[in-house]
């Protein structure tokens, strides 16, 4: 049993408030929330989430618990952190109102891996000059609740490793200036994350400026363009990889899952053999479906 810490000023009781609803939201045409304690379904390196808390608070009885005015300003907010990356985020915070309540945050998937770890925290935002009590909160910044969920993402789809590499001095793509290479070899029983690797080309003013500002618009736009062309390639690779078979079982954490995975988050309900013909008589139309799913540059 965990012991009960001493923050050193009043908190609110438990009942006050009441975690109603956390979801994960796959980015994509066939999104669907996932509830707390589930995996995320085909979740892969390109795939986005939207994770999303909904609660329901009864605020005078919380601020007469802390010993706060009606006046103090009360904020909550997400974060998210991931197992696999160490990479963590967090939403802006928001006005906690009486009733209902809910906010969002975005959680990029070239970020993430393993766990995804979300905590909903509510704060006190700025000091209450009309307290209550001397016990109350009186920093900013004061923790009065916070509330833990966890997502499994890994085994249905995981990251493989990104490298910044000069394609000048590396030799890659001969030297010249291309955006990134993808390297992947075909060994449908080989971990995926062994099997696969982006390298990105930082002698390119726009890799280097993506990396360097991912939040600009022209690194989002870059960035949703190389998401795009990356599951083009191993779709690719995986069509022309004959030895890939719908019904075989390749097992948690090779490429063969991914590939597959991949394959049916794109293109569900359709066979191998559907898909390759098609690939083999009009290739143009299969990328131009691929760049309809993804709404490339929308």
């Amino acid at each position: 049993m965990t012991a009960p810490i001493c923050t050193g000023y009043l908190t609110p009781s438990d009942d006050r408030i009441r975690s109603t609803t956390v979801t994960i939201t796959p980015a994509g045409p066939h999104a669907t929330p996932v509830p707390e304690e589930h995996p995320v379904p085909d979740w892969d390196y390109f795939t986005d989430l939207a994770a999303d808390w909904a609660l329901h608070v009864d605020l005078p009885a919380l601020l007469q618990d802390c010993g706060l005015s009606p006046a103090a300003d009360l904020r909550w907010f997400l974060s998210w952190h991931s197992s696999a990356t160490n990479r963590r985020g967090n939403s802006v915070p928001v006005k906690l109102a009486d009733g209902d309540n809910q906010t969002s945050v975005e959680v990029p998937g070239s970020e993430i891996g393993g766990r995804l770890h979300l905590e909903a925290r509510l704060v006190l935002a700025v000091p209450d000059t009309g307290v209550l009590s001397p016990l109350a909160p009186d920093r900013p910044g004061a923790i009065l609740w916070q509330d833990r969920r966890r997502f499994r993402l890994e085994g249905s789809g995981s990251r493989f490793p990104v490298v910044g590499t000069g394609f000048a001095d590396s030799g890659l793509a001969e030297g010249r200036r291309a955006l990134w290479y993808l390297s992947c070899a075909t060994d449908l029983d080989a971990t995926d994350t062994g099997s696969i690797r982006l390298h990105l080309n930082t002698d390119h003013s726009a890799i280097s400026a993506m990396l360097n500002h991912p939040d600009a618009k022209q690194s989002r736009v870059l960035a949703e363009i190389l998401q795009h062309d990356l599951a083009r390639q191993l779709i690719q690779t995986a069509l022309r990889c004959e030895e890939l078979q719908d019904s075989h079982d390749y097992g948690q954490g090779t490429l063969g899952e991914l590939f597959l995975n991949l394959v049916r988050r794109y293109f569900p309900g359709r066979s191998l053999s559907d898909l390759r013909s098609q690939n083999g008589h009009d290739p143009g139309e299969l990328e131009a479906v691929l760049q309809g799913i993804d709404e490339v540059l929308l």
